[in-house]
């Protein structure tokens, strides 16, 4: 185990509170090592019937954690689901893809773009419950033979603040200043304000929903329900051959998160979002036609990459978890498994397991996890949500 690693686990309880302090809450205890038992080789389908269709649940009430970044996955989730109605209560950001001093930053930006400055953001957790591995990733990748070509965050130093960032926002800083006070307490006290309405919207690392039921283990019965974008089931990781980058970036957080008993858990896992691809003709779609806001910034981020390259693609990830949420009828297959994460440091670290109900270990939660959607009705909401004015 490199010695960067090794230090942050046995420090676990320092590093929890380390992660923690952006968020004033007490350290966390470390995670529990996972059961030998591994999911049966023979588990059958399981498929259950998607739920029925229904109207976009216009006024829902969301909170919006992830790891932010400008107009890609998460920033165009966020705007699916404001220009359908929903009602974010606020933006709460992690490190993942960017550092959370980078995504409130960015969140701030995208918000005001859509014409909806008021949205509170919340700079969430800096690092990783166990610790930042930015400094081991290199022995990690050689001495478990993993890929790690990408590492979000840790690919570049953490900004001081979220208005001194290397390179400003898409269009400058935002007007809106970040607001006081840290995710986790609002996270907290946003579910009790409206018990049983709030939609946790777990889109990066799950540092901060890890964070908010230890600190305030109260609020589990209250939420309505979280929707996460995490996981590799069936399929083999991105980072890796095991895990998923947001699982990988924090596992302890991520198995504390699936592990805790929240009333419902739905799952957009790398199993479904492999099969989506973003091109050049899903662009031209969505541009067409009258000019707004946020077809020009995709004009100005992404058309000059397609004129560089018209052949280029690239998955579609946050955007498939806000689309099913909206539409739950999109989905065409499912599976209800108890999901449990491989936290034992090696080439499993992050790996996401989904054990048959009755068949799991001891912790493992029941979520219900998205294995197919109808990808041309997908693309109808896609383009028709993002391609009309800014809901003000």
């Amino acid at each position: 185990m490199p010695l960067g690693r090794a230090s942050a686990v046995l420090g676990a309880a320092l590093a929890a509170a380390v992660a923690l302090a952006a968020c004033a809450g007490p350290a966390l205890p470390p995670a529990a090592q996972p059961s030998a038992a591994q999911p049966s080789a023979a588990q059958p389908p399981g498929t259950r019937a998607p739920a029925a269709p229904g109207p976009a649940p216009t006024g829902a009430k969301v909170i919006f954690d992830t790891d932010f970044g400008e107009l890609n996955d998460d920033s165009q989730a966020l705007f699916l689901l404001q220009q359908a109605g929903v009602n974010v209560l606020g933006v709460t950001t992690v490190s993942g893809n960017t550092w959370s001093v980078e995504g409130a930053a960015y969140a701030l930006r995208q918000l005001e773009l859509q014409g909806q400055p008021g949205v509170p953001v919340y700079q969430g957790s800096a690092d990783p419950l166990f610790g930042s591995r930015q400094a081991t990733l290199a022995a990690e990748a050689q001495r478990f033979g993993a890929d790690i070509s990408y590492a979000g965050a840790w690919e570049h130093p953490q900004p001081a603040d979220y208005r001194q960032l290397p390179r400003p926002p898409y269009g400058g800083y935002a007007k809106a200043a970040r607001a006081d006070g840290n995710a986790v307490d609002f996270i907290v006290d946003q579910v009790k304000r409206y018990p049983h309405e709030v939609t946790l919207f777990a889109l990066g690392p799950a540092t901060n929903v890890a964070l908010a039921v230890k600190k305030n283990p109260e609020i589990v019965p209250l939420v309505k329900q979280v929707v996460y974008m995490a996981g590799a089931f069936d399929v083999p990781g991105n980072q890796g051959p095991a895990a998923e980058f947001n699982v990988w970036f924090d596992p302890e957080a991520a198995r504390i998160a699936f592990g805790t008993p929240f009333p419902d858990q739905l799952v957009v896992p790398l199993d479904v979002t492999d099969t989506v691809w973003y091109g050049k003709p899903e662009y031209d779609r969505l541009v067409a036609g009258e000019n707004t806001p946020i077809k020009q910034e995709f004009k100005d981020l992404h058309g000059p990459k397609f004129d560089q390259d018209p052949g280029r693609r690239t998955h579609l990830w946050d955007q498939i978890a806000a689309a099913v949420f909206l539409r739950p009828d999109l989905i065409t297959q499912s599976v209800v498994r108890q999901v449990q994460v491989y936290t034992q440091y090696g080439v499993n670290y992050g790996r996401t397991m989904g054990f048959e109900p009755g068949r799991a270990p001891a912790g493992a939660q029941p979520a219900r996890i998205v294995q197919r959607i109808d990808i041309p009705r997908f693309y109808d909401l896609y383009a028709g949500e993002l391609g009309k004015p800014p809901a003000r």
